[in-house]
């Protein structure tokens, strides 16, 4: 019912879920720092051990004590990537026709959607920030604005984050001014999202030192785009409105392509995440520490 008094005072005004969602987002964004902070020790931990992917690929990053801010950079860039992919789970589970259990729970879900998409926001701004302050830290012109990052083979992956980051804001935002610009058109808007997403994890295929070679990360993060694509299948087998059934050859079309994903998903994975063979990464990658490699 509460739901149903702010929509009414929406459309008369300001959104006031805009101010409720930034305060109700706190203990969602508590819980990303904890998960954020076991990442950082985790990434850390590989460091000193010899262990980790990102010291194989840029030597000169060996002392972990030295870097501290790099590995937190990872640890932020990872924890934004599992709280983008459940958002989208949240937000696909109740864009299409629901089964009854889940639509008595529509409002809280799509309450805690609009939540961990705020909480995106933040972790994908700190993944990039804070590398300001490692020991061969990047200018903040090369983190936010794209084609700038000094380091020729990162140009193209650095640029694909940046502008998901940026493409995070008009389509979160527009939810809280959509009977504004109308539904239609937010809904439009919207469906831009899974291509925010893409961009975010083919950023982290590029330019992820965690995940180049083949082994358990790389097919791991292959792996969870699976259930992600069954939801849009699903989605797109059962909308919620009629007009998108009315539009017959665009639906058998989408079906079509996201169902040929699924398949190209599951053999990559079979296939053991479709890893770089890169036996000499130290030669390929190794920079001076003023032009460091990947930021995940």
């Amino acid at each position: 019912m509460t739901d149903v008094h702010e929509a009414t005072r929406a459309r008369r005004g300001a959104d006031p879920r805009l101010r409720k969602d930034l305060v109700g987002a706190l203990p969602d964004a508590a819980a990303a720092l904890v998960i954020t902070a076991l990442l950082y020790m985790w990434l850390y931990r590989l460091a000193q051990d010899g262990q980790s992917n990102t010291v194989l690929v840029m030597p000169f990053m060996d002392n972990p004590d030295a870097h501290r801010w790099y590995w937190l950079s990872q640890a932020f860039g990872w924890a934004a990537l599992l709280w983008a992919w459940g958002t989208l789970i949240l937000g696909l589970s109740i864009s299409g026709r629901m089964p009854r259990w889940l639509a008595r729970r529509r409002a809280g879900v799509e309450r805690l959607h609009r939540r961990t998409s705020l909480t995106v926001i933040a972790l994908t701004f700190a993944h990039g920030f804070v590398l300001v302050f490692d020991a061969h830290g990047n200018s903040l012109a090369e983190l936010f604005i794209p084609g700038v990052f000094a380091h020729e083979p990162g140009k193209i992956p650095v640029a694909l984050g940046i502008v998901a980051f940026y493409l995070m804001f008009p389509l979160a935002l527009t939810f809280y001014v959509r009977n504004r610009i109308g539904r239609k058109a937010w809904r439009i808007l919207h469906l831009f999202v899974i291509i925010v997403y893409i961009l975010g994890v083919w950023h982290t295929f590029l330019w992820g030192t965690n995940v180049w070679f083949q082994g358990g990360a790389r097919t791991a993060l292959w792996a969870v785009q699976l259930p992600l694509a069954a939801l849009a299948l699903y989605r797109l087998l059962a909308p919620a409105r009629r007009s998108e059934s009315a539009r017959r050859p665009l639906m058998v079309t989408l079906r079509l392509l996201v169902a040929a994903l699924i398949i190209a998903l599951t053999a990559v994975v079979a296939a053991g995440g479709g890893g770089h063979d890169r036996p000499e990464p130290a030669v390929a990658h190794q920079s001076t520490p003023a032009h460091h490699g990947p930021t995940r």
